[in-house]
Order: C-alpha cells, then sequence, then structure tokens
C-alpha cells in the first residue's frame, strides 16, 4: 500500500488507523521488507521483553536493528536541528510503510569495534570520570619520599596542631627570609624595610641576632644535618613573636596575629620552633602544596590531574598509553634454533642491512663467539655481547646500537617501517603499565592507612574485588557528604559489572581486547546505570560467552532494564534467556530467501500451543540435540596407549601451572566461566605455540614448560571470531575462491573466445568488464548533506555490476550477473560437471548455507551465517588428516537446530582423522563431544585451574566442575514457560 493509499484510507475510515486500537501497549510495524523480511506486520509490547528467535538468517536483525533500531534513531536524529544533525551519524531510512509508537532506541550489539589504545573497562563503563571525581574531591595526599601527609597550612590548622603540644610549651614565630633579601647591595635597604616595621631579631643558626648589630648581612652557610623525622632549619629567620602555649591557640588573637604576619613576611613560609632544654626543635609551615619534611612540592588535585588522557596526568614516558614500543628478542631471532652464521638475526638477513650479518661474524670471531651453534645454546654473556656491543666506537655495537643508528634516519618512511617492524609493545618502565605520572600515587583514599589506595592501585583491581575495596571504604563525615553522588555511581556501576558476568575483568583491561560478548555486556551495565526510561533497548544475543552459571544474573538486570520503563527487544537463541523473557517472536520457518516471515507472535506462555515453531519445540522438549557416545580417541599402534598433545606448565595470565592433555582424533570442549583462562589455554598457548612449528609465525605465545605430541599432527588451524569482510564486494564465492573457477568457466564459453575476453573481465574488483560509472558495486551513493545517504541502481549498468557486452556471455542459459544472483543449491546443479565448483558449493550446503546467494555481500550476513562461511573456507581442505582444527565458540549466532548441523559437520572431521578442540559454552554442544577440559574455578585471578577432563559424562560426575553441574542440570526438560505478559 502506498503512502498516498494509506492517507485516504485513513480518511475515508478513521479506524483503518491501529493507533487508535492500539495506541499505548504497543509498537505496530506495518510492511517490513528490509532485506529478506517479506512485507511483514507485527505488534511489540512496550514495556515488555521481546525475544526474536529463529534459525541463522532468517531476518532476526534485519527486523530487530535494521528495521526496528534504525527507524527509532533516525527518527530521534531527524528530531534535532539541522546543524547538530551534520555532526551526527547519518541514519538510512528503513524500507516500511509505517511504525507507530516507537521509542528513541539505543543498539547494543555483540560486536567490539573498538580500536582506540586508551579505551579500558573503566572508561567504557565512565567509571573512570566518578574515580577522577573522588580522587580530586576526598583524595589525600602523602609524600612519596616521607609518607606524610601534604597539606597547605593554614593558621587554623596550625593552631590544632599547637593544641597537642604540652602546656606551657615556649616558641618562636618565625618568618623565612628569602636570600634574595640577604645580598650586600640589599642589605641596607632590607635592614631598614625590618626595623620600620617593628621586628628587631633575626633567629641564626639556633642562635637570636639583634638587627640592629648586624653592620653586614649574615653569611648564608650550610644547614645542619637532621635526623631522620626532624625538619632541616633554613639559615635566617625573622622572629615576629615569643609567647607560650595559649589555651585555645585557634581563638587566641595574639597567636593568630603572629601567624599571619608571619606568613606575610615570609612569603607563606614559617617555621614554629621549641626550645627544650637548650635543643630548638623547628616545626617547618608552608602555604604551599608540599610535603613540611622534605619540601618536595606537589600539584594539588583536581579532575585533569588524574586523567592519562591530560598532559596534567599523563606519564611523559608512554604518553599514556601505558605501553612502549622496544625491540623484541623474539621478534629479531625468531628461530632460536638457527644458527648466527645462517641468519639468527632476521633484520640482518635483508638486503639493506646485509652489512650488518658480515660486522656481526667479525665481532663474533674477535670475541670467540661460535657462529656455527644455535643461538638458544649461546650463553648469557655472549647473548650480551651480541646486543649491547663491546663498548667500542668501530665496528659491531651491537644489535641495539645498529637500530640507535637507524633511528637518527627515522624521517624516512621506510626506515620507520623497518623498525616498527622489529618491536612490540612493553610495559612503560616510568609507569609500569599504569599510563599515570608517579606524583599520582600519592594521592590515596580513605582514613585507614591500612586501606588507603591509589588510583593506579584501584585500577589494577578486578570488578569484583574494587566492588569490595569500596564496598568497605570509610570516609569522614565530611567527606561522605562530598563523595555522597560519586561513591553511589560508582556502587551502582561495579555492581552492575559484576551481575552481567564480566567481575573478573580488571578495571585497566584494554577496550580493544575484549571479546564482543564482554563488550555487550559492559554496555548494558552502562545502560542500567544511567537509569533510562522510555526507551528501546536492541541487543544482539547478549548470552554470547556467558557461562550457563551466569545467565542467570544476565536475565534479571534484562530484567530490571524492563522494570525501569524501557522496552527490550532482545534477539537472542539460548533457551533459558527466551524461557524467561515476556514476549516471543520466531522468524522463518528457513533462512535467506526460505525465511522473513512471522512464524509466531505470542506472549511467552503460549509458546506450547504454537505447533509451526521450530523453537517452540526444543523449549517444550519435543526436538532435542540428543546425546552422542563419545569416540575412542587415537592410540598407540604399539603401545596401544592414548595419543595426545599435552601441555605442561601453562601459567600465562591467570593459569595457574596447569598441565592439560587434549586426545587426538576427538571433538574436545574447553569450557569454564567468562575470564577463568579457556582462550589464553586454548589459543595463546596452544595455538600460538603450534603456529610457530607449522607456519613460522613470529606469536607472542604464552607461558608454558613444554608441549608434547606436535609431531602427532600435520598442521593447526585456527578459527576465531574476527570479521569475513568489510567490503561492499566480498562475498561467500570470493570468501571460499570459487569465483576464480566461475570466471574461468565463463572466459572458457564460445562467447567470450570470440570477443577476447579473459578472467579478468568477469571480475567486479578490477577494471575491464565491471562497469566504470559504479566500479562493480551495482549502485550509486549519493550524499544527501544532513540527510542519510540514497543507494539507488547504477544508470548505466542498471545495477547488474557488468558492461552490456559481458552479460551477453551465458552459462547454461545465465549471465555472470544471474549467477551471482543465484543460490548455492542452484549453482550446484549448474556447475555439476565442474567438480571444482561443486566441491566447494557442497561444503557451503553441508554447514547449512545452501540458500545464500553466491554474490550476497558479507557485510549484509548475520553472524551465525559469518560464522558458518569461515567454518566452510577452513575445512573445504578436509581431505588432509591428522589436522588440528581450534573453534572460538562456534555456535555464536546459532539457532539450536543449527548447532544440530555444525556438530554434524564437526563429527566428520574428527571421522577424517582430525583433531577439533572449540572453546565453548554451550551445553547442546558440550554434552555431544568426546572429551570435555574445564578451566575454572571462577574467573580472572579466581580462574586457571584444572577442574577436571574426561567424557561428558565424568565430567558430571566431578564435585568441582560448574559446567558438569549445570550438564547435569540440562537433561531437565522442558523449561518452566508462563505466561507474564498481561495484555
Amino acid at each position: 500500500m502506498s503512502v498516498r493509499d494509506q492517507i485516504i484510507e485513513t480518511a475515508v475510515n478513521p479506524r483503518a488507523t491501529t493507533s487508535v486500537q492500539k495506541p499505548q501497549k504497543y509498537m505496530v510495524l506495518k510492511g517490513a521488507r528490509t532485506n529478506n523480511l517479506k512485507n511483514i506486520n507485527v505488534d511489540i509490547p512496550l514495556g515488555k521483553m521481546t525475544v526474536i528467535t529463529g534459525v541463522s538468517g532468517s531476518g532476526k536483525s534485519s527486523l530487530a536493528f535494521d528495521t526496528l533500531y534504525a527507524e527509532g534513531q533516525r527518527r530521534y536524529v531527524e528530531s534535532l536541528s539541522t546543524y547538530t544533525r551534520q555532526f551526527l551519524e547519518k541514519m538510512p531510512k528503513p524500507d516500511i510503510d509505517s511504525l507507530l509508537n516507537i521509542c528513541p532506541a539505543i543498539a547494543l550489539e555483540q560486536k567490539n569495534t573498538i580500536n582506540n589504545s586508551r579505551s579500558t573497562v573503566s572508561t567504557m563503563s565512565e567509571l573512570y570520570d566518578y574515580f577522577r571525581l573522588l580522587f580530586a574531591k576526598v583524595g589525600h595526599t602523602f609524600c612519596l619520599n616521607c609518607d606524610i601527609e601534604v597539606l597547605s597550612d593554614t593558621t587554623t590548622t596550625i593552631a590544632k596542631q599547637v593544641a597537642l603540644w604540652p602546656e606551657g610549651s615556649r616558641f618562636y614565630a618565625l618568618a623565612f627570609v628569602n636570600p634574595a633579601l640577604l645580598d650586600k647591595k640589599k642589605w641596607p635597604e632590607t635592614k631598614k624595610y625590618f626595623l620600620s616595621n617593628g621586628f628587631e631579631r633575626f633567629l641564626i643558626q639556633d642562635e637570636i641576632v639583634e638587627l640592629a648589630s648586624l653592620e653586614n648581612p649574615p653569611v648564608k652557610t650550610v644547614s645542619k644535618t637532621t635526623k631522620k623525622g626532624a625538619a632541616s632549619t633554613p639559615d635566617v629567620y625573622l622572629v615576629i613573636d615569643r609567647m607560650s602555649k595559649p589555651e585555645d591557640p585557634e581563638k587566641d588573637a595574639r597567636f593568630r596575629d603572629a601567624l599571619e604576619q608571619a606568613f606575610t613576611q615570609g612569603a607563606g613560609e614559617i617555621a614554629l620552633a621549641l626550645v627544650e632544654k637548650e635543643r630548638w626543635i623547628y616545626h617547618r609551615f608552608s602555604e604551599k602544596f608540599k610535603c613540611n619534611q622534605c619540601q618536595t612540592e606537589y600539584r594539588k588535585p583536581e579532575p585533569q590531574f588524574f586523567s592519562f588522557n591530560s598532559p596534567l596526568g599523563a606519564c611523559a614516558g608512554c604518553s599514556g598509553f601505558g605501553y612502549t614500543l622496544e625491540l623484541d628478542e623474539n621478534i629479531i631471532v625468531p628461530d632460536q634454533r638457527k644458527t648466527l652464521k645462517d641468519g639468527a638475526v632476521d633484520p640482518f638477513m635483508k638486503p639493506a642491512s646485509i652489512e650488518w650479518h658480515h660486522e656481526l661474524l667479525k665481532f663474533c670471531e674477535k670475541h670467540k663467539i661460535s657462529i656455527g651453534k644455535r643461538y638458544e645454546d649461546l650463553a648469557a654473556e655472549q647473548k650480551s655481547l651480541i646486543w649491547n656491543g663491546d663498548g667500542s666506537k668501530k665496528g659491531f655495537q651491537g644489535i641495539y646500537g645498529c637500530f640507535e643508528e637507524l633511528k637518527k634516519r627515522r624521517y624516512k618512511m621506510h626506515i620507520r617501517i623497518f623498525i616498527r617492524r622489529y618491536q612490540s609493545a612493553k610495559l612503560c618502565k616510568e609507569c609500569n603499565g599504569t599510563r599515570l605520572k608517579r606524583e599520582v600515587s600519592a594521592v590515596k583514599l580513605g582514613e585507614d592507612p591500612q586501606s588507603r589506595r591509589s588510583l593506579p592501585e584501584v585500577l589494577l583491581y578486578s570488578v569484583e574485588d574494587a566492588l569490595k575495596y569500596f564496598d568497605g571504604l570509610k570516609l569522614s563525615k565530611y567527606e561522605l557528604q562530598i563523595a555522597k553522588d560519586p561513591m553511589a555511581q560508582v556502587l551502582n556501576r561495579l555492581r552492575f559489572l559484576n551481575d552481567v558476568g564480566v567481575g573478573y575483568l580488571t578495571l585497566n583491561r584494554l577496550g580493544k581486547t575484549l571479546s564482543g560478548g564482554e563488550c555487550q555486556r559492559i554496555n548494558l551495565a552502562t545502560q542500567l546505570g544511567n537509569k533510562l526510561c522510555s526507551t528501546l533497548y536492541v541487543l544482539d544475543e547478549p548470552s554470547i560467552g556467558l557461562h550457563a552459571a551466569d545467565t542467570d544474573k544476565l536475565i534479571k538486570l534484562l530484567h530490571q532494564l524492563r522494570d525501569h520503563g524501557n522496552t527490550l527487544v532482545v534477539v537472542e537463541h539460548d533457551l533459558d534467556v527466551i524461557s524467561k523473557s515476556d514476549y516471543f517472536i520466531e522468524i522463518g520457518p528457513g533462512a535467506g530467501f526460505r525465511g522473513g516471515e512471522i512464524v509466531t507472535s505470542c506472549p511467552i506462555g503460549d509458546v506450547k500451543n504454537q505447533k509451526g515453531s521450530l523453537t517452540a519445540k526444543y523449549l517444550t522438549g519435543e526436538f532435542t540435540l540428543g546425546l552422542r557416545k563419545p569416540r575412542e580417541p587415537r592410540k598407540d599402534p604399539k603401545t596401544k596407549e592414548t595419543q595426545s598433545i599435552k601441555v605442561v606448565g601453562a601459567c600465562e595470565n591467570n593459569l595457574k601451572n596447569i598441565t592439560v592433555e587434549f586426545p587426538l582424533q576427538t571433538l574436545i570442549a574447553v569450557t569454564g566461566l567468562s575470564g577463568s583462562g579457556k582462550t589464553t589455554l586454548v589459543h595463546k598457548t596452544l595455538y600460538n605455540a603450534l603456529a610457530r612449528i607449522f607456519h613460522r609465525e613470529n606469536l607472542e605465545v604464552g607461558k608454558f614448560s613444554r608441549i608434547y605430541g606436535a609431531d602427532l599432527i600435520s598442521d593447526v588451524v585456527l578459527l576465531d571470531q574476527k570479521p569475513i569482510g568489510r567490503s561492499a564486494r566480498s562475498n561467500p564465492a570470493t570468501y571460499l575462491k570459487i569465483w576464480d573457477e566461475i570466471r574461468h568457466v565463463l572466459s572458457n564459453q564460445s562467447a567470450s573466445i570470440r570477443k577476447g575476453f579473459t578472467p579478468q573481465f568477469f571480475s567486479f574488483n578490477v577494471d575491464g568488464g565491471r562497469c566504470p560509472v559504479c566500479k562493480g558495486e551495482g549502485e550509486i551513493t549519493l550524499d544527501m548533506h544532513f540527510m542519510a545517504d540514497i543507494k539507488v541502481p547504477c544508470e548505466e549498468c542498471d545495477g547488474k555490476r557488468f558492461k552490456k557486452t559481458v552479460l551477453e556471455v551465458e552459462y547454461k542459459g545465465k549471465n555472470v550477473y544471474q549467477i551471482l544472483r543465484s543460490t548455492v543449491d542452484q549453482c550446484y546443479e549448474l556447475f555439476r560437471e565442474h567438480l571444482s565448483i561443486t566441491s566447494k558449493l557442497q561444503i557451503l550446503k553441508n554447514v547449512g548455507l545452501g540458500y545464500l546467494e553466491l554474490g550476497q555481500s558479507s557485510t549484509t550476513m548475520s553472524g551465525g551465517e559469518s560464522q558458518r562461511l569461515k567454518i566452510a573456507s577452513v575445512i573445504q581442505n578436509r581431505n588432509t588428516s591428522n589436522v588440528l582444527y581450534i573453534f572460538d565458540e562456534p555456535t555464536t549466532g546459532l539457532h539450536v537446530d543449527d548447532v544440530k548441523r555444525l556438530l554434524s559437520v564437526m563429527h566428520d572431521l574428527v571421522d577424517a582423522k582430525n583433531t577439533v578442540i572449540a572453546i565453548e559454552h554451550n551445553l547442546d554442544f558440550i554434552q555431544n563431544c568426546d572429551w570435555v577440559v574445564d578451566i575454572g574455578p571462577g574467573g580472572g585471578v579466581a580462574g586457571g585451574g584444572l577442574m577436571g577432563a574426561g567424557t561428558p559424562d565424568d565430567v558430571m560426575k566431578m564435585p568441582d566442575s560448574l559446567t558438569g553441574k549445570f550438564m547435569l542440570q540440562k537433561i531437565d526438560f522442558p523449561f518452566n514457560l508462563t505466561n507474564v505478559v498481561q495484555i
């Protein structure tokens, strides 16, 4: 229905618009056609938690993010002024007829787009701003040398100290005399000034001297050495007054007047000198903010002083990054099994620096260092000579010296690139990674000396430990009044972070090192801290990366966000989260062009009555993944013992010197709470160590003692969560190199031969056959200035991406554009005679991507589709055996039915005599593995231990395995579904 028809219908029949019927309870969406959505209509209850589910690629994200969020955000942005909009991201208008009762929208996506090296957990959650405020307003500065509090002295603070002196104490009030006033030429004028103002005496080296008797200025001598804890005495003081301790120093007029005069005459520097048994005891005071004992001056705390983004607080050594680039021995000498003669020092083997290699060999001959011995076998003293040289200014000056010479020519770009190639980030030696100046550590919170902590110390805490610290922090009544609001914000945000399952993260953890799930949960906790209401929150699988033990915490937080008066739309596959939602929408029934329809839309309590819903069948227990009997691992043909890859003494990060075995030719799940050490063990230690052996990659390897069994495998392959492509031209055909084969087929057609077309003419990435106007994109982007950019089909090629002459070439009745628009299943039949093409297409069919168009842009694929496409690319050479495949949460973005298909593919890999290790939280997946390695018991410092290893049945019986307990509970079906929505 066109907009004009809607207006006419509404004018004729006012009841035609749904806003009259359901003005407050629902968002009413009509005619959604974004991506594969098939003109759907759906009502979403306001103020409730709605879950959108369905098989991967069915259209869930198209509905939630590309339609609901995009329209909510677009309308909010368009409500702003034209001037403001030019600075904001331009939002495209989704293809819909109408959307009523939409709220301002916030999207919490399961992506980590942070590349900034300054972003940390504390800055992402906005905790850092409150930390800076707290330390600036109620922090106490303690001298880094003397460990005594640094204060700006006033008459009131001095009076409070004098009140503690013994009764009857006699003392002098003294003003410090600036040495510049004691210059011989200025002395007559200085003397006259003091005498005319009524000052008659000096105190010089513990002796009272009459000012009138001094014809020449007193000679400045070296101050007396004092024992630790006593203030050193300046040479010359002006005596202001002599008195006994008043009864009440704070109210005594003479005492306060003497102090004020001393501050005036001494330019803020004064002293009170007690005379006890002919011994002078000096107490120095200053209006300046400095230590009264060692006279070190400090900056008064202010919020900017605690920021590593400000020159006031940032460490000068690393500019606030916490790391500096330094030469890395592991990169310069990548293979320590090589000899110096064979080129162990990699940079010296480059053509431009081969002279250094010759100088190194001469240097070794001079110092009797064997050039035929492995680098790793050289003595420490010999390695030191190679790196630092022998101090001679002629000849070879060591590896460091060579690079120092290079740095003198850093103005040349290729020199900078060369140096950077052999550097890696190391902790800054000045700040030890805290990013802040040393002086910042002088400011501490709290009254109790045992619990005082500086900001750099607080940032080293995990979220859980920081919560305990601030919860038990003791402040004075005065400080509590000042810190009431920021302390409340700090405690709330720390609790939210802990509740969403990221309590193991340290506050100074770099944002760019977080997983997508961790990043999303931090954003969720931040939104809870902001306490917005009447807002639409769209979340993308918030349970990703969460252990089953933390799912209940997540659900409670989602309910809190809903109970603040917000509407939640959650794209989710986790059955626990779905069962605790208020409203249920399933998109399907299939994926791609087979999906995009509303299969089910109802309150969660009515799901059991939805016979057409695939998800409902899994919720009610009608469908299950079943349990597979674990297979036997590979045996040694001689000893009949189980063969495995064994990591001994893994102790990187939080790993507690554990030894773990991975049986060969099995499907292995590595489980544990978030932050327990799974990725550190499998990725950073096991994979990086094996990649150095098989791929010669210069990767940073986690600390371990030894790895056994590397000789039993032929290769190692890692499949992680990195995006598959950011270009609109990236698609399944190019990603799996299928398009190269298809281009050769098209170039061999008679029409191509006649026209002289080579395979290049059928590429949309290079000039030749692609449309010269749109450069093979098929569409033109028009800049609408302050409005959203508009993409329109290219007029030259009519959106077909290629020149008309190229489109005339056909294979079995289809030209290049039509082939790109065909699905994997259709192309499998089309190219059945070409085994090199169909073998790869068969892999896509096996992982459930037969519905994808061959030319579909990778930027429009769902997370589950991207994940399975990466799996297909990894296993396309599965004819090889004895390969170790490592997967990082392969069930990400997959429906339960998709997990069943994935398991089948992985078991096929193992049946082909390969080994598969998967870091996983999905209990259905774990239960169908052959072997389970459980790391724990907690996250962060509480993790890193081996809680158990064995078959799923064995792990379920282990009392220390948290994963085993939840696997045991998982057997209980169906879920408890209650209708919580009253509509």
